[in-house]
């Protein structure tokens, strides 16, 4: 009869800090890199949730829609800029994919041109520049 009692809410159990439970998040944990379970899914949220809107666009318009989203991405993810130039403006590839209604870290800290730091010359950069890719 003692079996079928419910042990989970006996006094002295409640408010047992978690990390002295064995089923706990710490017990699922790795010793070596201690990470929680959830950190390698939220690494990849963005990619995560653009390839279920992929999906879900392939299941209700067919494949040509997500496969032209896919290529104008890919398109506006290419486009560049002089090396010499600091800024890169990504305003394209902001529209496609819906980055450019949000307001984030680097959209205020973290730019090249807030570092103060020697630029090289642009003629260098330029030059550098060519004769790695050789146009």
């Amino acid at each position: 009869m003692d079996s079928k009692i419910d042990r989970s809410d006996v006094e002295g159990q409640f408010g047992k800090p978690e990390f002295f439970a064995r089923d706990g998040v710490k017990a699922r944990m790795d010793d070596k890199f201690p990470h929680h379970p959830l950190m390698r899914s939220e690494a990849s949220y963005n990619s995560n949730w653009e390839q279920a809107e992929l999906n879900m666009l392939r299941k209700t318009m067919g494949l040509a829609m997500p496969l032209k989203l896919s290529m104008e991405r890919k398109a506006a993810s290419r486009v560049g800029h002089a090396p010499i130039i600091s800024v890169a403006s990504r305003a394209s590839l902001e529209a496609l994919t819906g980055q450019d209604t949000m307001m984030g870290f680097d959209d205020m800290f973290g730019k090249l041109e807030n570092f103060e730091s020697m630029q090289e010359m642009p003629f260098n950069t330029m030059q550098k520049y060519l004769d790695e890719n050789k146009m």
